[in-house]
């Protein structure tokens, strides 16, 4: 494929990216607001129900996307998500609510890993970084606009018609999907292959020597970040004196620092466990800053230091994930990457609240910010021994 047909193949799904995952995030405030006023059992049934089918399914979605042409798989979840999301919108019982939830997440669990597999087919194995880059800011600019989105759609016309704008956000990702040149083919195992050919998306992660100790350190980043979104409430309002406008411009600085930092690794030469490890540093730091910041501006500042840290770790991630696997095993690795991730994600929201009980919301989050910059600094070194080792 050339390269114009590439740049507009990547375009093409970065775009369709921002609108999808804006339309998610809408739908995702939409459906928390609809299920507030009957508890916080129903509100953490939600979070289960988007969290749970990446853990479950991913032995499965990652065989699948393997085995079938990615662009195929793309086509089919998304217009799932687009088919569900209208009795999701239509259908008020809680219980309804919960289980068409529940599958609109699981094929997420398809769409994920395959658009992250499917990028270096776009890009080429040399332009992966950028293209990563690129899919990145669509993601990001996508939670920046959502949440905003949702809550003035549900306020203004209910959460009916927010779920119904998310319904259209997936039939036009799928429309873009439809345009792009790109074929990414299912492998073919040969009879006599090793086993390791047939290997689930764990074992593949685990075999590596960068991987196996690169991806829990990024779990342990991303589960330290889940602390800082339960306890930013209370550091900003409750001890920074922050007003509910002041809370917003955290969230928007942390969303516009991942931005920019999803964009920084093509260019400042770092590769590999050496990469994953800075983004993971400079979010701990962020984190931390966060929590030992003595004014309201300087706990701002930290918030965009983190959220570029964060920015930086998200496409190192993919890159490093990319670079260290063989493209017939990209799907089962994204898989399993996903699953690693959502339990950090709920691991992380069940030690939120013990911890700031224990510490206060400052504490929390100096302890969650210098857990991640232990973590970096260990697993870097020993990947860069691992490494030297191969060598």
């Amino acid at each position: 494929m050339n390269r114009a047909a590439g740049r507009a193949d990547l375009a093409l799904l970065a775009a369709g990216l921002a609108v999808s995952t804006a339309g998610d995030a809408a739908a995702l405030v939409a459906l928390l607001l609809r299920l507030q006023p009957h508890g916080t059992g129903w509100v953490t049934g939600l979070l289960a129900a988007e969290l749970l089918p990446f853990v479950l399914l991913a032995p499965v979605t990652g065989k699948v996307i393997d085995r079938v042409e990615t662009r195929r798989v793309l086509l089919v979840a998304l217009t799932g998500q687009a088919v569900l999301c209208v009795p999701l919108a239509l259908i008020g019982t809680l219980w309804a609510t919960l289980c068409l939830f529940a599958a609109l997440s699981a094929l997420s669990a398809f769409v994920r890993p395959a658009t992250a597999a499917l990028l270096p087919a776009i890009t080429g194995e040399d332009g992966a970084v950028r293209g990563y880059a690129w899919l990145a800011t669509g993601t990001n600019l996508g939670w920046i606009a959502g949440p905003a989105a949702g809550g003035l759609l549900t306020g203004a016309f209910g959460p009916t018609t927010a779920v119904l704008v998310d319904a259209a956000t997936f039939a036009l990702l799928a429309l873009a999907c439809t345009g792009l040149a790109v074929r990414r083919p299912p492998a073919r195992t040969p009879a006599g292959a090793a086993a390791t050919g047939r290997a689930g998306g764990f074992r593949i992660l685990a075999g590596d020597a960068i991987l196996r100790f690169a991806i829990p350190a990024c779990a342990i980043a991303v589960a330290c970040g889940v602390v800082d979104n339960v306890a930013a409430p209370f550091r900003f309002v409750d001890q920074l004196g922050a007003s509910a406008a002041g809370y917003g411009v955290y969230l928007t600085l942390w969303g516009t620092g991942a931005m920019v930092g999803s964009q920084l690794l093509p260019y400042i030469g770092l590769r590999g466990h050496t990469a994953l490890a800075v983004g993971n540093l400079v979010t701990g730091a962020g984190i931390a800053g966060i929590g030992l910041a003595p004014s309201l501006t300087a706990a701002f500042v930290a918030s965009a230091l983190g959220g570029a840290g964060n920015g930086l770790l998200n496409v190192a991630q993919n890159a490093l994930i990319s670079a260290r696997t063989s493209p017939d095993r990209r799907g089962r690795a994204f898989a399993a990457l996903g699953a690693v991730m959502q339990t950090a994600i709920g691991l992380g929201t069940a030690a939120a609240t013990p911890l700031i009980a224990l510490l206060d919301p400052d504490g929390a989050l100096v302890a969650a910010g210098a857990l991640t910059a232990v973590t970096a600094t260990g697993a870097l070194l020993l990947a860069g021994r691992q490494d030297l080792g191969k060598r």
